[in-house]
């Protein structure tokens, strides 16, 4: 009898602080109270931190309070300890379904799919994935938030007189033709060229009054922002990308200004077939979306630039990371090149070979930078 009394001992031993907890966590998710089930799941993993069905459930739960990324993370863990657990794979799906980021959502699911193949959850998924990025659906989101209809305004058009100087001089900068010691010279002429440039645009499209200087549409205008942008720069050593959007503008309006002049017929035909793509709609968009790029590496290397340069550069740092904020909220190509970037570095720290604690530092990392954004584009 003494195996029975064993046995008895241990079916009616009370369950275990982690499970209280899980069931607890349970009991709050299905009530709704998803705040309440994180906190109870969180408690029952700091009780048994290699249970991925509580990574799983914590996942959910985050996923439900539309905290995506604390989701992916815990999905994540869910994988590295039960890798062959199809739920593990559907969380992570489910997670970057949250965050848009659908062809990673595909990837999940279809590894999901793999330890189980007649999860009727996971192939809705997948279904519901591919008919957004296909078909009407893809058209529809295309419509919703697409480029500017036409050809676009690129910055400073009216003053696109001095564009040509601004080309030159970045050139020689990127090619030391006069040597280095005037290579920081002609860094500078550059950033001169296109703040004059700017000046110019703004003096031929707005009338010189003092109604003009009380009107809230010139102070929120491209070329208003870049102006003071530019001449702080001047002041301060080269950064790097500094250089490239006004030389991406400048590049636009001298081809535009050749083209008037029907300078353009007297180049050679595949030249000119280039450039004319250049003036385009799609070149126009893809100058506009390269400047965009170019403005934000300026914004996420600005740490660096900081470390490297000394406490004298933050100043016009500050200035731009403004500038780039600013862009954020009214540009459809800095939006897109945010979204682009975000994607990227997402898809890299909440991969699944990346540590748990580089994931969790990049989404710390993640959240006071879009603190940041919103500060200053206030």
């Amino acid at each position: 009898n003494a195996p029975r009394c064993v046995y008895m001992a241990e079916a009616s031993a009370p369950p275990s602080a982690a499970e209280e907890a899980k069931q607890s966590g349970t009991a709050a998710f299905k009530a709704g109270r998803f705040d309440d089930a994180v906190a109870h799941f969180t408690t029952a993993i700091e009780s048994d931190p290699q249970s991925h069905v509580l990574f799983s459930n914590r996942s959910a739960a985050y996923a439900k309070l539309e905290q995506y990324k604390a989701s992916l993370l815990d999905a994540n863990q869910c994988i590295k300890l039960a890798p062959t657990w199809a739920k593990g794979h559907s969380r992570r799906g489910a997670a970057y379904v949250g965050l848009r980021n659908w062809r990673q959502a595909i990837v999940a699911y279809e590894e999901g799919l793999t330890h189980e193949p007649d999860s009727a959850v996971m192939k809705e998924a997948l279904v519901s994935i591919q008919l957004k990025l296909s078909g009407a659906a893809a058209e529809q989101m295309q419509q919703q938030r697409g480029p500017p209809p036409g050809v676009p305004a690129v910055p400073a058009a009216a003053g696109g007189d001095l564009s040509p100087l601004t080309l030159l001089l970045t050139l020689v900068y990127f090619v030391p033709l006069l040597g280095a010691a005037r290579r920081d010279l002609c860094y500078r002429g550059a950033l001169w060229a296109a703040a004059a440039t700017c000046l110019l645009s703004l003096s031929r499209s707005w009338p010189l009054s003092m109604a003009t200087l009380k009107d809230a549409r010139l102070w929120k205008c491209d070329d208003m922002q870049r102006l003071p942008l530019l001449l702080l720069l001047s002041l301060f050593p080269p950064l790097p990308f500094i250089l490239v959007p006004p030389a991406a503008y400048a590049l636009h309006h001298s081809l535009s200004r050749a083209h008037a002049r029907s300078l353009l017929a007297k180049l050679p035909a595949a030249v000119r077939e280039r450039a004319l793509w250049v003036l385009g709609e799609e070149g126009t968009h893809t100058t506009l979306a390269f400047a965009a790029i170019s403005d934000l590496m300026v914004g996420l290397t600005a740490p660096f630039l900081a470390v490297s340069h000394g406490l004298r550069i933050v100043p016009p740092l500050l200035l731009h990371l403004k500038y780039v904020a600013k862009s954020h909220t009214t540009s459809w190509y800095m939006q897109t090149a945010v979204d682009t970037v975000r994607l990227k570095l997402d898809s890299l720290f909440h991969h699944r070979r990346c540590p748990a604690p580089v994931s969790a530092a990049y989404v710390r990392c993640a959240g006071l930078a879009a603190s940041a954004a919103r500060l200053l584009a206030a």
